[in-house]
């Protein structure tokens, strides 16, 4: 028994003294350094609201405590900055990228063409938000829950094909049996949010719960809309308060049910923030520490909750998790879930 106490203290003492001497060693890089943010979109959008508002905070709790500057880099659905990320930007943790999921599995889920990095490379530092997507309906619509939807018809509006207006509207409607007529075209969230309101259209899908409260939240304060179904993995807090309930109370076989979680694995980093491959261990668990230590920051959280920007974390470590499990998809799998999301057929 003493033994077993002894080797325990000692291997406790050598892992403190490592992990020491890798403090020390993250200090001295990033001692007077500045880390660049590259940001996979706009400057007005919420991913780029996310990822300055979490660098507010985060160097503080970075060995060294480094600068950062900020460089938006749009494109491509955040593919021209995770490109960048993975082929230009140095690989000594002096880069980070804040890109949009999408982006992470366009090779899975998208066209692999588009995708000329392996995100199975990258190392994930964490996500402010594991998203959700909403299914909501104006209040005259005849659809008043979910299972209207299978004998009901519903005009709902989409951006164009990529679009999560588009894309989860179809989803459902081709893999649940769900009657959503997707009228495409529109120019973002705004312009459906206002076509719904003129009674143009009857609803949508692939909403979240944050953009709809800081962008709509009339809609739900008011009264005007129904919220039928929430798509994500787990519930979003306010919706699931709110009774709302989810996707899978709907799912009728085991296959419907492993395309619709391979559709919303990437929601699990809804606003991930990753390094490229080849950034030394100890840089990168460093970030994570420090990412981990702002979403705790009192005064991140009330910063994000003055912006209505959700605060639903994922670890770096849960994000690597799901992308292996998405990169680890059966090909067939794959391919019908695509063809679900886009309308398409699939391909031979």
């Amino acid at each position: 028994m003493r033994v077993a106490i002894f080797a325990a203290v000692a291997a406790a003492l050598v892992s403190g003294s490592a992990f020491a001497q890798d403090q020390d060693k993250v200090a001295a890089f990033y001692k007077g350094k500045t880390i660049s943010l590259y940001i996979g979109s706009d400057v007005g959008g919420g991913y780029n609201a996310y990822a300055r508002t979490v660098w507010r905070y985060l160097p503080e709790y970075i060995p060294g405590k480094p600068n950062v500057i900020y460089l938006n880099m749009p494109g491509a659905g955040g593919r021209k900055a995770t490109g960048y990320m993975a082929a230009v930007a140095a690989r000594d943790g002096s880069a980070v990228g804040a890109t949009q999921p999408g982006a992470i599995v366009e090779s899975v889920l998208g066209d692999p063409k588009n995708a000329k990095y392996d995100p199975l490379t990258f190392g994930y530092v964490g996500s402010p938000e594991s998203s959700d997507q909403l299914c909501l309906v104006r209040k005259d619509s005849p659809v008043k829950k979910f299972e209207d939807l299978f004998t009901h018809e519903v005009i709902v509006g989409g951006d164009s094909k990529g679009s999560s207006l588009s894309d989860v509207s179809n989803l459902l409607k081709n893999v649940l049996g769900a009657k959503f007529k997707v009228v495409n075209g529109y120019k973002g969230s705004h312009a459906v949010v206002m076509a719904i309101e003129r009674g143009e259209l009857q609803g949508m899908c692939g909403y979240g719960w944050s953009p709809l409260m800081s962008q709509a939240a009339h809609l739900v304060k008011e009264n005007k809309v129904t919220i039928l179904v929430q798509f994500a993995l787990k519930g979003y807090p306010e919706p699931t308060k709110m009774g709302v309930p989810m996707i899978w109370k709907f799912v009728k076989n085991e296959d419907q049910r492993r395309m619709l979680e391979l559709a919303a694995a990437p929601l699990t980093f809804g606003r991930v923030e990753f390094v490229p491959g080849g950034v030394p261990k100890e840089r990168l668990m460093a970030l994570r520490r420090a990412f981990d230590q702002t979403m705790k920051d009192p005064r991140y959280i009330k910063d994000a909750e003055r912006q209505h920007l959700g605060i639903t974390p994922a670890s770096g470590e849960e994000i690597e998790e799901a992308v292996r499990k998405i990169f680890t998809t059966p090909k067939d799998l794959a391919a019908r879930t695509r063809a679900a999301l886009y309308n398409e057929p699939v391909k031979k």
